[in-house]
């Protein structure tokens, strides 16, 4: 075997040990595994070695050569991002959503833009070759902030999956991470074309912003008929890998941004193919291992030497990122008229930042050297901090936003020990060589619901028109919706199947609202009640597809739901038997 391929195999095997130590010592510290596979990646690359003069367990130029696999999953997560664009997702804000991403995303332009002016205006005064100071200053302004608007969307689809997050907010979170990238590459695209080469013209600009969404679109609508011609989830794989890979190499090729290519591939594919669901449920039984190699290597290459170098310009762009992110994001919600919940927990789900803006300060540094260089430092060197503390920001805003089931985190807590494993697996090996069992140990005892529930309920008000509530009802997942009064009080619910005939007399509905469907919650269920009593309703009752959890001293108090998934995942995943 030649001797560089020996050396990427080598890297790559220490690359996927180390992953499963940092996700286990995550696991332990109740941390998200993004950062274990970042910390651990930290410690394995170049620079952690180079720092305390210890052997590089992984070499520069074996990182550089597995950086295909980085690109591979950066286009599958861009992908995955892009499919929550999709029309189905925006009509449910309406221009709702616009508002808040773009309040946001110019505040926290705008802040970081105006302190990095300042700073060097008045304190640095570094100056770039051909241009004086305020116009330096202004260059250094405008490019961070506009890079300062990405956010990553690995880290946070990663935390998203790993805590099992889901309702509301969190659909809210994935579609302003899309958002927030393509505002920031249309911005990085059209501020680079004006200022650094001003010869191009607007020809140069639509060519950098059209064609990628033209080829990513292009290829989203062939799949999307191609796999319409599929049934094999393995075809599935390989299709969406193909294509992924495809689009990304001839972005490069025609020498276009790869980013807005697979967003736009994402979001086409998701609205034009109804497989969607299908082929993103076949995406995720392979792409984990992708993505984990993508983190350690992603943690190899953070240089820790930067820190040092981030200076004044780089604190400022830390502190000016994260203030405009969460205040940004308290006010867009304001006006963009969503609820508390949302005005107090996104903006800290948005503060993680890697790869989209370290690909943007590379491309200015290249295309800019004079200045690009500055610009790639303080990016790299506040990616370290955003990189790290990121993920477990997005993990506290969708815990605190009541999204992420209580089990999710009590897992985290008490890993199976050492003697255990030891002890499970010598049963095991018993067992299969026909060897007596041993005594069974005693079941551990029954969850609660509360440890199962999901907090964030997405409930209808009272007074919502017929036509209103079928909107609603056309963008969600579920059949049973809870049913409020003014005082937010719990008044009911609403069954799908109820008000299906509903839907055939035009001149009834019209009359109708959403206190005139509402029938009782025969089972509604306390929170403290074990999940067996659950599970034992679930399969007497088969028509329920979710529990009311109703404070049993505050009856009219709703908190939260506990549906049939969550119960059946609950019981496989602790192995308990009824």
């Amino acid at each position: 075997m030649p001797t560089d391929s020996f050396q990427i195999i080598y890297a790559l095997a220490i690359i996927l040990f180390a992953s499963l130590i940092g996700g286990r010592i995550a696991a332990f510290f109740r941390i998200p595994r993004v950062t274990g596979y970042l910390l651990a990646g930290l410690v394995i690359g170049p620079s952690f070695a180079d720092l305390l003069n210890l052997p590089q367990l992984v070499s520069a130029e074996s990182l550089k050569e597995l950086g295909l696999i980085s690109d591979v999953a950066l286009a599958l997560i861009l992908m995955n991002i892009g499919g929550q664009l999709r029309t189905e997702n925006l009509r449910r804000w309406k221009q709702r959503i616009f508002i808040f991403s773009l309040t946001e995303s110019l505040l926290t332009g705008l802040l970081v833009g105006i302190s990095i002016f300042v700073v060097n205006q008045f304190m640095l005064m570094q100056v770039v070759a051909g241009f004086n100071l305020s116009q330096s200053s202004l260059l250094f302004g405008v490019f961070t902030g506009v890079i300062s608007i990405a956010t990553a969307p690995a880290a946070t689809l990663m935390v998203v999956r790993e805590y099992e997050a889901e309702g509301p907010i969190t659909r809210l979170v994935l579609t302003l991470v899309s958002l927030n990238n393509l505002f920031s590459v249309f911005a990085f695209s059209i501020a680079a074309q004006l200022i650094i080469f001003p010869g191009g013209g607007f020809v140069s600009i639509f060519y950098q912003l059209s064609v990628p969404l033209l080829l990513g679109g292009s290829f989203g609508l062939v799949m999307s008929i191609w796999a319409q011609r599929m049934e094999l989830p393995s075809e599935h794989k390989i299709l969406l890998l193909s294509g992924v890979t495809a689009v990304a190499v001839i972005s490069r090729a025609l020498g276009l941004e790869p980013l807005l290519s697979c967003l736009a591939l994402g979001m086409i594919l998701a609205d034009s193919s109804p497989r969607w669901e299908r082929l993103l449920k076949a995406l995720n039984e392979v792409d984990y291992p992708l993505y984990v190699v993508f983190f350690v290597l992603a943690g190899a290459n953070l240089h820790i030497d930067t820190l040092s170098h981030i200076g004044l310009l780089g604190g400022t762009y830390v502190l000016a990122r994260a203030c405009g992110k969460l205040v940004g994001a308290s006010l867009g919600a304001r006006l963009g008229k969503f609820g508390q919940a949302e005005q107090t927990w996104v903006g800290m789900t948005l503060l993680a930042q890697a790869g989209m803006a370290i690909g943007l300060a590379a491309t200015l540094a290249k295309q800019w050297p004079e200045g690009g260089q500055l610009v790639e430092s303080i990016i790299l060197g506040s990616v370290v901090i955003f990189e790290l503390i990121g993920p477990l920001a997005v993990r506290c805003g969708l815990v605190r936003a009541g999204e992420v089931p209580l089990l999710a985190l009590l897992r985290k807590r008490g890993p199976q020990s050492g003697m255990e494993g030891l002890h499970s697996v010598a049963n095991h090996f018993r067992n299969n060589l026909g060897l007596p069992a041993g005594h069974k140990l005693e079941n551990p005892g029954d969850i609660l619901v509360r440890h199962v529930m999901r907090h964030n309920v997405e409930t209808i008000h009272q007074g919502t028109p017929f036509q209103e509530l079928l909107n609603i009802i056309a963008h969600s997942r579920y059949d049973r919706f809870p049913i409020v009064d003014d005082e937010q009080n719990f008044i009911g619910i609403i069954n799908y199947t109820e008000i299906r005939n509903l839907l055939f007399d035009q001149s009834l509905s019209e009359l109708l609202v959403a206190r005139d469907l509402v029938s009782a919650p025969h089972h509604a269920i306390p929170p403290d009640v074990p999940l067996r009593e659950a599970l034992k309703t679930l399969q007497k009752k088969r028509n329920i597809s979710y529990f009311p959890v109703i404070d049993p001293e505050e009856p009219k108090k709703l908190l939260g739901i506990l549906s049939q998934n969550d119960v059946l995942a609950a019981f496989r995943r602790l192995n308990l038997e009824e």
